[in-house]
């Protein structure tokens, strides 16, 4: 029996055009690519939603789509940058606006922040989606400090961090293989 394929959605939840985060969200895509991984890499600097009202919000066709585009994940990676300990404003509102498609989904995160003393800022959305929508959380999430970017501002993986990194990958995908196979179980 062959391996199904995986399907990743890896999320830039930073609003600047160009920015570190969206050079993390491609480093983990590309290297989930090569592991065999179908990715669908969102952008919300080129893709934008409208903030979460509640109500008025789930009727926007963009909130359908991408709504559909996170129901269809194995493995979803969620690339935020840290404000004030804790990912962007825009990370929540992405949640918030897919909200039924999170359902246990496997999730994984990676932390683009301005400083080394932000490393548990993934723990609040970890908790809500865990909490509130049973997703499974891959236990080692990528923090990158301005130390972990080059000049020209490309994420250099090396050391510890290049180990985490391996060890997320590694353990993004085990998870989700089994969580996919025990799901496509459930529902023959």
């Amino acid at each position: 029996m062959s391996t199904p394929e995986l399907h990743a959605v890896v999320v830039s939840t930073a609003l600047k055009p160009g920015s570190k985060t969206r050079t993390a969200a491609d480093t983990i895509a590309a290297r989930l690519a090569a592991e065999g991984l179908s990715i669908d890499l969102v952008d919300l600097a080129t893709e934008p939603l409208p903030g979460c009202d509640g109500f008025t919000c789930y009727q926007d066709e963009r909130v359908h789509v991408m709504t559909r585009r996170v129901r269809a994940a194995d493995l979803i990676a969620v690339c935020f940058p840290v404000y004030n300990y804790q990912p962007n404003a825009a990370a929540k509102n992405f949640v918030e606006l897919t909200n039924d498609a999170w359902k246990d989904k496997v999730v994984t995160f990676v932390a683009n922040a301005g400083g080394d003393r932000s490393f548990l800022a993934p723990l609040p959305l970890a908790n809500a989606l865990m909490v509130d929508h049973r997703c499974v959380i891959v236990p080692q999430f990528l923090y990158l400090p301005p130390a972990a970017f080059d000049a020209a501002g490309k994420v250099v993986l090396d050391g510890l961090t290049a180990e985490v990194f391996d060890q997320q990958i590694a353990a993004a995908i085990r998870l989700a293989r089994a969580w996919a196979s025990r799901g496509r179980t459930d529902n023959a």
